[in-house]
């Protein structure tokens, strides 16, 4: 395989962790952009050796990969649909992930609210509504309030998490292509894997060996 040889699992992660560095993801609506990063990344604290975290809903270890529901889960099923995105974006299969609910932290703030919040119906796109809408995300933004309820875990977290899993996905594929000296067009992910041109694989959930 000459130079396209498997990735040593410390070297993928270094080299991923570096290539996300900055990596900024997020945004509500038409109406203004927001940075849903600006609280900063609350698994980079307790991140363990060889780690790599690249925004607060993905971590990846040695070991195994970690997908986190920010949404409370007793008995309607949001924390399951919440990794899932994260999963379908990546390219992981079931059982190539674990899940853990999100700890407090301000990055977890809820966006669902937005459209509640602002006093108008959900098919009015006026200036006047999108304004209110940007100002409600504003206020939950500013005051990083974490909360379930209200029917919102999916309208807060179904366009965070799914750039969030592609963030990943891509930022893993770089980090392959820069090691391997291809193109990162040339590079795929599938069932845990990224996928070199020639065909060789580097699993993202186990040591490669």
């Amino acid at each position: 395989m000459g130079h396209m040889q498997r990735i040593s699992r410390r070297a993928f992660l270094v080299g991923s962790a570096a290539v996300a560095g900055g990596i900024a993801f997020g945004s509500y609506g038409e109406a203004h952009q927001a940075d849903l990063t600006s609280h900063g990344n609350p698994l980079t604290a307790g991140l363990g050796p060889n780690s790599a975290s690249f925004n607060p809903w993905v971590e990846i270890s040695p070991e195994k990969i970690t997908l986190i529901a920010q949404h409370a889960d007793i008995g309607q099923g949001v924390g399951s649909v919440q990794p899932i995105m994260i999963a379908e974006e990546m390219d992981l299969d079931p059982g190539q992930f674990e899940i853990r609910f999100a700890g407090p932290s301000p990055a977890y703030f809820n966006t669902g609210f937005a459209e509640e919040l602002a006093p108008f119906l959900a098919a009015d796109q006026s200036p006047a509504a999108e304004e209110a809408r940007a100002a409600a995300f504003e206020s939950l933004r500013k005051s990083g309030l974490q909360m379930t309820g209200g029917s919102s875990t999916v309208p807060d977290t179904y366009e965070k998490l799914r750039v969030a899993g592609a963030v990943a996905r891509e930022t893993l594929k770089a980090a392959a292509a820069k090691r391997a000296g291809v193109a990162v067009a040339d590079v795929r992910t599938q069932s845990g894997h990224v996928i070199l041109p020639d065909g060789s694989e580097h699993p993202i959930t186990r040591a490669a060996s």
